[in-house]
């Protein structure tokens, strides 16, 4: 995660105690990390290092539990993120402040980079890979984050009577449902940039992994393009290779995955510009985020005029 100051968001001394108390760790010093869509992050001086305390403001207690437990599953399998701190005095993984459920976790020293290198898509592809390969944990949803009946709902909220017209027509021809078959692992499901770690020209690592789940493994493949590989709206082939590369090193699609490969990079981008719809113009409405479906709406039209042959014919296939 990457340091940032906001002297208006910061942990009182009651609250550094609870900490100090739950944890049984000395707070050094402690300074705000910054704000996610559902959560408030403070970056801890302590005595055991440097920490990240997150407040999960949006999530239920059980789903944060669910995230630790995929915390503590990842670092069994010796997969790079930020490890999970637990608190000494309860069996629980999380805690309670300000009426949320919390968690500790050790800070990854690194920097959020919004232009990823032909090394840092590569070396991500090749991370992705890898957690693809491991076995997959039975205790996740089978379900993306971003299919919720909820968001889908919003395509019938008469707001932007085009964009939702042309949401609906595109859902309907992409036929997301219909495909079978496909390989399933553990996967990330949400590698936009904010999420993703990077030190110089190194790729260090995956944050916030939240919304895994047990899916279609192409699909990771596919918000990754959409989360690193698009310059101003429009998805770079260049930078697509790059990525689309560096997972081969490590994994070979299979050729049906390579088929639908163009379906669930389009697919994954009207996604996420549905939840931002539904997150700025119905749930939290937001006037400085209010057009930012629109940029996900140009990335997915974007990607379904790329052709993806040139993108993959260049590699092996596993039939």
């Amino acid at each position: 995660m990457s340091k940032e100051t906001e002297s208006t968001l910061t942990l009182s001394d009651d609250e550094v105690l609870h900490i100090e108390a739950f944890y049984g760790i000395t707070v050094e010093d402690s300074s705000f990390l910054g704000k996610g869509s559902g959560n408030t992050n403070y970056f801890l001086e302590t005595n055991i290092g440097h920490c990240v305390f997150s407040i999960i403001e949006e999530q239920s207690r059980e789903d944060v539990e669910l995230m630790a437990k995929t915390l503590e599953w990842l670092e069994a399998h010796h997969y790079k993120t930020s490890l999970l701190i637990k608190p000494k005095i309860q069996k629980r993984n999380s805690v309670i402040l300000r009426e949320k459920p919390s968690l500790l976790r050790t800070y990854i020293d690194g920097t959020i980079c919004h232009d990823f290198s032909k090394n840092m898509l590569m070396q991500l592809g090749a991370a992705t890979a890898k957690l693809h390969t491991l076995p997959a944990p039975n205790f996740l949803t089978n379900s993306l984050f971003y299919e919720q009946d909820k968001f889908m709902a919003a395509l019938n909220a008469n707001i932007d009577k085009n964009y939702e017209g042309w949401a609906k027509n595109r859902l309907k021809a992409l036929a997301i449902s219909e495909i079978k078959d496909l390989p399933t692992s553990f996967i990330h499901s949400d590698l936009f940039f904010d999420n993703l770690l990077v030190n110089g020209d190194q790729f260090v690592g995956m944050i916030d992994f939240e919304l895994a789940c047990i899916y279609h493994s192409v699909f990771d493949i596919a918000m990754a393009l959409v989360g690193t590989c698009c310059v101003n709206g429009i998805l770079s082939p260049e930078k697509s290779k790059y990525l689309i590369s560096g997972y081969y090193s490590a994994r070979i699609l299979e050729n049906n995955e390579i088929k639908v490969l163009k379906r669930y990079t389009e697919y994954a981008a009207i996604l996420t510009s549905l939840w931002r719809y539904w997150r700025y113009k119905i749930y939290q409405p937001n006037e400085n985020k209010a057009d930012k479906y629109l940029e996900m709406m140009k990335s997915a039209q974007s990607i379904q005029n790329t052709d993806f042959a040139e993108l993959t014919n260049i590699f092996p296939a596993k039939t």
